[in-house]
């Protein structure tokens, strides 16, 4: 590929470098505006695109998510209003930003240059890119700018689509990206594809994967099931965000920040989904089938960054002398996941339970397929895992009231425990990505993870101050309104 990390260190040195800069808000320095490149070869103008796209999915908008849904726990300066619920519109300014001015304008530049030529192979990869940024767009704000976005020529005041019609938009997107893709017409991005290379098959199941993933933020679990059917069929197709080892350049976003840029403002002391994953927690997820020592030790660790438990940054390259001798998950050239099997196959599961037709034999087919990938050590880096790992596959017995996953005292059906342990897996293995955010608010929280203050977890994210002071079409939302349900979200899960 990877002449294609040439973009990423150019590009990734100005976005992150930009952080070096003073902090008034948490979201502040992490914004920069790419060069205009509407006249350069479309291929780099995806490719400057894609690169942008690896701090909007891993960047700030992940950090705060992660923080909502307790994955980690902010500790210092901006980070503890964020760990206590205390946000304003002015800390999404940045993050907004980058989503729709450098990652969607960006393109929209590129849809344009390939239709011109009829490459068909790029205008589906573009168009596949384009749903997965709007469909994250409704996910956090609900209605969002869609039909009049990317234009501010022709449209500086873009009107804000519902959250569903948005929805609908992103669906169709996908079929065309699908029918363009499936055409095999145009010579596509070659190497400046930092994912795929051009490959279309990979661009079709990413994209089938997608359309699984929006279908089950509406409730569609039927579709979901369809779409599902025909996604990520294998781990080593996975859409992963690359990175390396130079430094303020082509490093994981998540490692720049807690080693490079804003050390100590972030850790996981107190949060849930560590507490799920480690063997001596009170509220440890693992029983006789299941041993998630060496996935916790993975994703977290001890005094790293501060004195309590951190995300696991620990990286070989750095000369910190990892006792494993293996990247942690958070580590500065650990790929980072964006679309992947394991997403698929536990949308899969659940959508096969919540349908309306309930098949609970399917739902246990899919979150076994899924267990058997880990069982070969799954994404966990291979040395840590002689510290334990056990993923054997379960049946429908182990989920019968008294069974291994579903104690006497929980109260719960076999198909209730079920989907409680797809919702649970699914958590843990989404951890540091924004759809596990997403996840714990369209399921009215069933797993019942509590609030690090009041009664509610947040529910959105706000929309930034920065339109709300130059569109008037923003929509108004009052104080408090970060509780505040989008439109899909509402009603019973």
């Amino acid at each position: 590929m990877r002449t294609t990390f040439l973009y990423i260190i150019l590009a990734l040195a100005l976005l992150t470098g930009a952080v070096t800069t003073g902090c008034k808000k948490f979201t502040e320095g992490l914004n920069t505006s790419p060069n205009k490149p509407t006249s350069a070869p479309y291929p780099l103008v995806l490719n400057g695109a894609q690169v942008s796209a690896i701090l909007v999915y891993e960047g700030n908008l992940a950090r705060v998510a992660g923080i909502f849904s307790r994955s980690f726990t902010g500790v210092d300066r901006q980070y503890v209003d964020i760990n206590r619920y205390n946000s304003s519109a002015g800390d999404y300014n940045d993050t907004w930003d980058n989503l729709y001015s450098i990652v969607i304008g960006q393109l929209k530049v590129v849809e344009q240059g390939s239709q011109a030529v009829n490459d068909k192979t790029t205008i589906g990869i573009t168009q596949v890119m384009l749903a997965q940024a709007f469909g994250l767009a409704a996910d956090l704000w609900g209605d969002v700018p869609f039909s009049e976005a990317g234009d501010a020529v022709k449209y500086p005041t873009p009107k804000f689509d519902t959250q569903a019609d948005v929805y609908k938009g992103v669906q169709s997107l996908l079929d065309s990206a699908i029918a363009n893709l499936q055409a095999h017409v145009g010579t596509g991005p070659a190497d400046k594809d930092i994912y795929f290379q051009g490959d279309r098959n990979k661009w079709i199941a990413v994209a089938y994967t997608l359309k699984a993933r929006f279908y089950l933020h509406m409730k569609d679990y039927a579709s979901a099931i369809a779409s599902a059917q025909n996604g990520i069929a294998d781990a080593a197709n996975n859409m992963m965000d690359p990175h390396g080892t130079s430094i303020t350049a082509d490093l994981n976003i998540y490692y720049d920040f807690m080693v490079n840029q804003r050390g100590g403002y972030m850790n996981a002391q107190g949060a849930i989904a560590p507490a799920l994953l480690d063997p001596s927690s009170a509220t440890y997820r693992g029983n006789a089938k299941t041993d998630e020592t060496a996935r916790f030790e993975y994703l977290y660790q001890e005094g790293l960054m501060t004195t309590d438990l951190d995300p696991n940054v620990l990286s070989n390259f750095d000369g910190w002398g990892n006792p494993q001798n293996q990247d942690g998950f958070f580590a500065g050239d650990t790929w980072f996941p964006l679309v992947t099997f394991q997403e698929n196959q536990l949308i899969l599961a659940e959508a096969q339970i919540k349908n309306t037709s309930p098949d609970d034999d399917a739902a246990l087919q899919a979150l076994n397929k899924h267990r058997q990938y880990m069982a070969t050590g799954g994404y966990i880096n291979t040395g840590y895992l002689p510290d334990g790992y056990k993923y054997d596959d379960y049946v429908l017995a182990d989920f019968s009231p008294g069974g291994i996953a579903n104690p006497a005292s929980s109260g719960l059906t076999q198909e209730q425990a079920l989907l409680k342990e797809i919702l649970q897996e699914k958590y843990v293995t989404l951890v540091g990505q924004i759809e596990q955010f997403n996840d714990v608010r369209r399921t009215k929280n069933l797993l019942g993870i509590p609030p690090t203050t009041g009664t509610r977890l947040p529910q959105r994210f706000l929309y930034p101050q920065d339109e709300i002071n130059t569109n008037p079409n923003t929509p108004q939302l009052a104080a408090g309104d970060l509780f505040k349900e989008t439109t899909a979200n509402t009603g019973a899960y």
